[in-house]
């Protein structure tokens, strides 16, 4: 059986909306190494998706959120407020060209295969 995901270009609606990319270096916890921390992460409805990570920091966050002032807002009182978390950085995504195997963006010499909404 064939699996597919439905993907929506938010570029193409008239909503506000930006992702930010926030890296979190963290302190290990004895006996739980990065999972208590990424477990409190992830059970917020803002976060998309967490990753551990190699590399100069700990853990990414992916969360997309009406603007870049809510995202500095849930950082400041929600990631930077944690035990343990020691810094971020966040990244915000500028223009999307292909995500999750998909491409975002019209190109007129482009192969047929993606849907565009």
């Amino acid at each position: 059986m064939d699996e597919h995901t439905t993907i929506i270009n938010k570029e193409n609606l008239n909503e506000e909306h930006v992702t930010a990319l926030i890296e979190v270096k963290i302190a290990p916890q004895l006996g739980d190494g990065y999972d208590r921390i990424a477990q409190r992460i992830y059970q917020y409805d803002e976060v998309d998706s967490l990753y551990l990570m190699t590399g100069s920091y700990d853990l990414l966050v992916s969360m997309t959120v009406g603007t870049m002032k809510e995202a500095a807002a849930f950082v400041y009182n929600h990631l930077a407020a944690i035990e343990g978390v020691s810094s971020t950085s966040t990244r915000f995504v500028m223009k999307k060209y292909k995500e999750h195997n998909t491409v975002l963006v019209k190109n007129p010499t482009q192969e047929e295969g993606g849907i565009f909404i």
